[in-house]
């Protein structure tokens, strides 16, 4: 049943609001009177996966047909990706990894949910152009090629300016219009909704879908406006957008950033407020801009948060923004240390962000701690928890003094060695071994022994964030003597190597379990070591190679771990180190090998177990190889005994 004229003339008018150029708007009006269900070719080139609300202009368009009942083909361009629009570009786009296009894919859609409805079929399909890109046979592609000539391929604007420019032209950026037409033609789109970039392209689909007998699609492109900068469109490079994925609150401060220039036009293109009340506020945007700019802010939070979220971030901008209050929300930030360089402290807060660009910022006055402002970067700060951090306009934080990397077992305690920890350190043990142990180099004692002290700063000095770590380890119930030293380096993200030294006199209670268990636990709770990166099993009891350090751990297991005989392995044992504490369980407790004449007995008796064998009395929790595969990539013995 096809619309009313007066249907149409609303659908018309929704259109007009932000579109730019129909081909044709006759076309449109008959698809709308035929009663079909429309299909709306939306196609992706997922080389980036952020979507702007410039982006998002395409998108209410199409949401708006969703609601009529039209169906939106979301085509994600996965072919095409691997090739690369040229996009304006005087250089040819590097091609993007398979793994990079899928993870973008994902991403995309996630935030093309904010506009577009997925929870019904009927109305969005989603399709992947490799569905028939891939499979294309060589002569179909070439007929395809003999539709289209050179010179109308070279007429691409782009193509013109490298050309003037003396800038190479690949073949596969010259074919790249004809995939794209093609495209159309695969999925039987109606119509499509594009930039202006993006019509050379399109046009190639309405050439393709005529001479391979279908009608032709509709296009309409739409209004492009200025990033927050007033300058050139939104981009992510410049970083003049307003992203799907930012925040409310980001949202929000944004839109306050940009021009009073364009109030209106962001107020037109980018909200849907009836146009009778935008021009009710004229004046204000004349007059008063930062008001206008307040509601046109919180209209485009209410866009795409809902009115509620709109209102509380007008609320916070007000009393933090506008009357320089703190927010109560405002996140803590951990230091190391009450002593820290005011560079240092400001690069804490911008992750990501270089050191000039930090520099220039506290320059020119833009980070307060307690409403006093930061002078120097190269000025050292004392600093205590509770204080608060201004960074920029919009950006607090709570500073938090903390005691890191501080690890507790039922017997033991490990603390982060310091400076004045060495000459303890010294007293207590052979230090060319801890430094040869730790791997340091391969250097004669007396020589290692010179370095050591070295070898101890170099660590303990390290700048944030850490590569390497070291503990004093203590026992409870005598925590002025040092018993031996934690080490934990990572070489590289997601892969880390953990070892314990012991003096001889502690190795013999389990100690160097209780260690290692702890060291391994923080590795992989607190550093976010990638647990797919390590083997089957704790460092500590992988494939040990001398009988007591199997002893030690396999006495350490849980008695219901302890005589069970599996070939994968058990918790604390690779699959290697459980087959060899069997071998060796058989050996010490003269039981037959396996397979052996005469057969062994269908049960062995338990053998006593040795007087100085003590199992830990640690509580632990049952972990699988997935939580806690904590053996680095090449198994070695941890712990030296």
């Amino acid at each position: 049943m096809s619309p009313a004229p007066a249907r149409i003339n609303e659908i018309l008018a929704f259109f007009d609001r932000t579109s730019d150029q129909f081909f044709s708007k006759d076309e449109f009006k008959a698809k709308l009177k035929s009663g079909k269900k429309l299909r709306i070719k939306y196609g992706v080139d997922v080389t980036a996966p952020t979507l702007h609300i410039g982006h998002a202009v395409n998108m209410w368009l199409m949401r708006y047909l969703q609601d009529l009942g039209h169906q939106v083909v979301f085509l994600i361009g996965d072919f095409t990706t691997r090739i690369g629009d040229p996009d304006g570009r005087s250089e040819t786009r590097p091609q993007i990894p398979r793994e990079d296009i899928e993870r973008n894919a994902r991403e995309f859609i996630e935030q093309a949910k904010m506009v577009l409805r997925f929870d019904d079929p009927e109305l969005l399909e989603i399709r992947r152009n490799s569905e028939w890109l891939d499979q294309m046979k060589m002569q179909d592609f070439m007929n395809l090629l003999a539709m289209v000539t050179h010179t109308r391929l070279l007429s691409r604007d782009m193509f013109q300016k490298r050309i003037e420019l003396h800038k190479d032209i690949h073949m596969h950026e010259i074919i790249y219009p004809v995939l794209q037409g093609y495209d159309s033609v695969a999925i039987e789109a109606d119509m499509t909704i594009i930039g202006s970039d993006q019509l050379f392209n399109e046009m190639m689909g309405r050439f393709f879908q005529e001479r391979m007998g279908q009608k032709q699609q509709t296009i309409i492109t739409t209004k492009i406006t200025p990033g927050t900068d007033g300058k050139g469109k939104q981009s992510k490079s410049v970083g003049n957008y307003i992203g799907l994925a930012h925040s409310p609150r980001d949202k929000f401060g944004r839109v306050m950033n940009i021009p009073d220039t364009l109030i209106e036009q962001y107020f037109v293109i980018y909200t849907d407020l009836p146009m009778m009340d935008i021009a009710a506020l004229k004046n204000e945007i004349a007059h008063k801009p930062r008001d206008a700019k307040m509601k046109l802010a919180e209209a485009i939070v209410a866009r795409y948060h809902g009115k509620q979220v709109a209102a509380w971030e007008k609320e916070w901008f007000e009393n933090t923004i506008s009357k320089g209050n703190a927010p109560d929300d405002i996140p803590t930030l951990p230091i190391l240390t009450p002593r820290i360089e005011a560079l240092s402290l400001v690069s804490l807060a911008r992750p990501g962000k270089s050191k000039s660009d930090t520099r220039r910022l506290i320059s020119q006055g833009g980070v307060e701690i307690n409403g006093d402002k930061l002078q120097k970067a190269d000025e050292t700060l004392l600093v205590q928890t509770g204080d608060i951090l201004k960074v920029g306009k919009r950006g607090w934080f709570r500073l938090e003094i903390v005691k890191p990397n501080e690890l507790e077992t039922e017997r033991l305690w490990l603390k982060p060695l310091h400076l004045h920890d060495i000459d303890l350190v010294r007293k207590y043990m052979p230090e060319w071994e801890i430094v040869k142990y730790l791997g340091k180099m391969p250097v004669p004692k007396k020589v290692a022994a010179s370095l050591a002290t070295e070898v101890f700063k170099k660590v303990i000095l390290q700048p944030e964030p850490k590569d390497e770590w070291l503990w004093k380890i203590t026992q409870k119930k005598a925590p002025d003597d040092i018993i031996g030293v934690g080490h934990l380096h990572r070489s590289s993200p997601g892969e880390g190597n953990q070892n314990v030294w012991l003096i001889p006199e502690a190795r013999d209670e389990g100690l160097m379990a209780e260690a290692m268990m702890a060291i391994n636990e923080h590795a992989f709770h607190q550093l976010g070591f990638n647990s797919m990166m390590f083997k089957e099993a704790f460092a500590f009891a992988t494939a040990p190679k001398e009988g007591d350090a199997l002893r030690r751990a396999y006495m350490s297991l849980d008695p219901v771990q302890r005589d069970r005989d599996t070939p994968d392995g058990a918790w604390g044992f690779t699959k290697e180190g459980w087959q060899q504490m069997q071998a060796w369980r058989r050996r010490t407790m003269g039981l037959p090998e396996p397979n052996a004449a005469p057969a062994a007995p269908a049960a062995a008796p338990e053998a006593e177990k040795p007087a100085e064998a003590k199992p830990l009395k640690t509580t632990r929790r049952k972990l699988t190889t997935e939580q806690n595969p904590f053996m680095p990539p090449s198994p070695k013995p941890s712990g030296k005994v």
